[in-house]
């Protein structure tokens, strides 16, 4: 028997074939550490949410060791991709940055889409960014959370025409509170704040881009007003090219205050974050460019329903692309300070804040914030 196909249907049976054969995949790299940053874990957070959301849509994680003998191995998923999405600053790659760039460069000249999604920039240091500076250039699009960093990119004397590959996608939380977790941390918190009248917290990792030290010349000011202040820091120091931690810990020592500061290290358990949390008073963040929607240090301690003092945002429309964070700007639940406030003004309205206390309804709703971040994110990733 002869059968004839019309040429319609032999154009779909090789389509068919062919997709087949090349199913979508989109693979954001990551190097599993002992300590998970914050990139990492939104990373993780927002394949395995997309993944729920969008099942058909072959998004996937590649762990990729910092060994170059497993590099084949990375290559050959990366030729059976269609994309991959390079977190930056790619924090686990620290001590081995060619990696990920031949693992880039790979990816170009097989035609598989290259995606940055760029959580930080300008408060990188210069050499980080003179690193990461082929990713902004050679990714077909790139992510971001905030559109500061767009703005910082399109200000970049070599980078500027790459603000246009730029797409907002809201930041979303990447910890759910806990029950309470009560540690050994915890139990030397309490300790500490017996004689103190207020409990001031900063989470988060400590750098110069978050102005940290700041937080120490609002301990001393309130000691001189009478009122002992301590300072909890939840989180640790990054490594870093400008020997920022000594900075910190010689200002400790120079101001007095080894007795007020506390620095608690990474801490990995959400639940023990979130009962050092229930200790603070009211939170302080004196970031130098006014709060941006990049800082998931204020999304977490605003679902702890502490109160949060934080420098005003500079721009109107640095929350348009986020209802959810807009939504909390307009319920009050943020304590604002104007950029150029003096030491009276912050202290007035951090203590002010401490008074009102604990909130007694979330302001963050956990699903909705993620569901927001899935749908734009899927849009960016798969938009041709």
């Amino acid at each position: 028997m002869n059968v004839r196909f019309s040429g319609d249907a032999v154009n779909t049976a090789a389509a068919m074939a062919v997709s087949q054969r090349t199913r979508r995949r989109c693979l954001f790299l990551l190097t599993p550490s002992g300590e998970q940053c914050g990139v990492e874990a939104f990373a993780r957070l927002l394949v395995s949410e997309l993944q729920k959301d969008f099942p058909d849509d072959g998004f996937g994680l590649l762990a990729v060791s910092t060994r170059w003998r497993d590099l084949p191995t990375v290559l050959r998923e990366v030729a059976r991709a269609d994309r991959i999405v390079f977190s930056v600053p790619l924090t686990a790659w620290k001590k081995l940055l060619a990696l990920p760039l031949a693992i880039m460069i790979f990816a170009c000249l097989t035609g598989c889409e290259v995606i940055a999604f760029m959580h930080e920039w300008a408060a990188l240091h210069w050499l980080r960014r003179l690193v990461f500076a082929p990713y902004v250039l050679l990714s077909r699009r790139i992510i971001v959370v905030s559109p500061l960093i767009s703005s910082q990119i399109a200000s970049s004397r070599w980078l500027g025409s790459a603000a246009k590959k730029c797409r907002l996608v809201p930041n979303a939380p990447t910890v759910r509170p806990r029950p309470p977790n009560v540690t050994a941390r915890v139990k030397h918190l309490r300790e500490a704040a017996r004689n103190c009248d207020i409990v001031i917290g900063h989470f988060g990792s400590i750098y110069k881009g978050k102005a940290s030290t700041e937080l120490l010349d609002v301990c001393v000011y309130l000691r001189d007003r009478g009122i002992r202040a301590l300072i909890v820091f939840i989180g640790s120091f990054p490594p870093s090219l400008d020997g920022y931690e000594q900075q910190f810990w010689s200002k400790v020592a120079e101001l007095g205050l080894a007795d007020q500061v506390i620095v608690t290290g990474y801490v990995a358990d959400d639940a023990e974050l979130y009962t050092l949390f229930d200790e603070i008073g009211a939170f302080l963040f004196l970031f130098p460019e006014g709060l941006t929607s990049r800082r998931s240090s204020v999304i977490h301690c605003l679902q702890s329903n502490r109160p949060v003092v934080v420098t005003a945002p500079r721009s109107p429309s640095e929350f348009a692309h986020h209802k959810g964070f807009s939504s909390v700007i307009e319920s009050g639940a943020l304590s604002f300070i104007a950029n150029d406030s003096d030491m009276p003004a912050i202290t007035d309205r951090l203590l002010a804040a401490a008074r009102q206390g604990e909130r007694t309804t979330s302001v963050i709703d956990y699903d909705e914030w993620w569901r927001a971040t899935t749908a734009a994110a899927r849009a960016a990733f798969i938009r041709q």
